[in-house]
């Protein structure tokens, strides 16, 4: 008598291999191509307020959100820009800047730590 055990393929051990191969290929595809790995970093969510005086000076407010980095944070003015007090801004730190006309923009820009992106997070126009 016969019995009807079936015998193993020789390409059941291919089909496992290739089946893990596309496997890990999807991980990657995914993580990659479609935005699943490391997140860029994002500019800081601050709200800064703007307050200027007669004699040509503004002062720079943090309001309330996210702390800042003194190390990230750059003031572009034509006017001379004091210092921050602390090198973590947050809600009640102040600076100054002074030497100001009507018309002279101020923007705070916030640069990643590695350098390779860089946002607008206010700007000022004096009036």
């Amino acid at each position: 008598m016969h019995s009807k055990v079936p015998q193993p393929s020789a390409n059941r051990g291919v089909i496992s291999i290739l089946a893990l191969l596309m496997l890990f290929g999807s991980a990657i595809l995914g993580t990659f191509v479609l935005g699943l790995g490391p997140e860029e970093p994002t500019a800081p969510n601050a709200q800064l307020d703007f307050e200027a005086d007669d004699a040509g000076a503004v002062t720079i407010s943090h309001e309330g959100g996210g702390m800042l980095l003194q190390s990230e944070i750059e003031i572009q003015s034509p006017g001379s820009v004091s210092e921050w007090p602390g090198q973590e801004i947050t809600a009640g730190d102040e600076i100054t800047v002074s030497g100001l006309e009507t018309g002279d923009t101020i923007a705070v820009i916030w640069n990643s730590p590695d350098g390779d992106m860089s946002a607008i997070i206010a700007t000022y126009t004096v009036s």
